[in-house]
């Protein structure tokens, strides 16, 4: 009954903010990870986060029929993309989200990318990097969780960490991870994820040797994409300054209490 329902729903979707193949979806209902409802317009489910929120996904035929009083005892985190020649129609979606729905605006991201500049290997001592195997991957989630934002952020799971394991580098001191800088592969696309060099070893250069081995590690990478929130004044004009520029996409992640 639920694959009929959902892909009854896919159909006649006029919004969604969810990228899961039907197959994802059903597996996530199998686990029990999701908490699911059907509406007559719409699909809405909700999927546990090891914090004190969960995510909300929806599939919506009409944004005027949702009985937004759904999961009302849970705090909620949502995200929505939105393409700047689209930016009209979804305003109206987000107006509902936070007039309706009681969402707030928590942050908004916009996506920066270039196309790849060479870089010659050569110029720099890559012998201090490394990449990530199975025993970084806890101690790289809780730097993770300490130093970026829950809400924001998206924090991965140890699974997804293992997942990136290849675009993943790291320099230890000691043993002990003081800088990472995590990437995904997509296609001959690479998506800076995060980007981090402890406060102490701040100075030494970690952030630029890091951020130079990313981009001469794979000589397929022809394009390179970055989501920064739009707080962050200072890390969008350091991006334009080496070449990135906006391209049409923002990010609001949406909350509610």
């Amino acid at each position: 009954m639920r694959a009929k329902y959902l892909e009854k729903i896919q159909r006649g979707i006029k919004c969604t903010n969810s990228y899961w193949s039907s197959e994802e979806t059903l597996s996530k209902l199998e686990e029990g990870s999701l908490l699911i409802e059907n509406q007559q317009d719409a699909l809405l489910f909700i999927e546990k986060t090891r914090y004190e929120f969960w995510r909300f996904y929806f599939y919506i035929q009409d944004i005027n029929k949702i009985n937004w009083g759904v999961f009302k005892q849970k705090s909620l985190i949502t995200e929505i993309v939105v393409r700047h020649s689209r930016k009209e129609k979804w305003d109206t979606i987000l107006h509902a989200f936070q007039e309706k729905g009681k969402f707030k605006i928590y942050d908004e991201y916009i996506r920066v990318a270039k196309e790849k500049s060479h870089v010659n290997a050569e110029d720099f001592d890559f012998s201090i990097v490394e990449t990530s195997h199975k025993e970084d991957f806890l101690k790289i989630q809780q730097l993770i969780e300490t130093n970026f934002n829950l809400y924001s952020d998206k924090i991965p799971s140890v699974e997804e960490l293992k997942a990136l394991a290849k675009t993943t580098f790291l320099i230890k001191d000691k043993g002990q991870i003081v800088a990472f800088f995590i990437t995904e592969k997509k296609g001959i696309t690479l998506e800076f994820r995060y980007w981090l060099v402890l406060e102490k070893y701040r100075g030494r250069k970690y952030g630029t040797i890091l951020m130079n081995r990313v981009l001469t590690f794979d000589p397929e990478i022809k394009r390179i994409t970055s989501w920064i929130s739009q707080k962050n004044k200072n890390v969008i004009l350091a991006h334009k300054k080496v070449g990135f520029k906006e391209d049409g996409l923002t990010n609001y992640i949406l909350c509610k209490d």
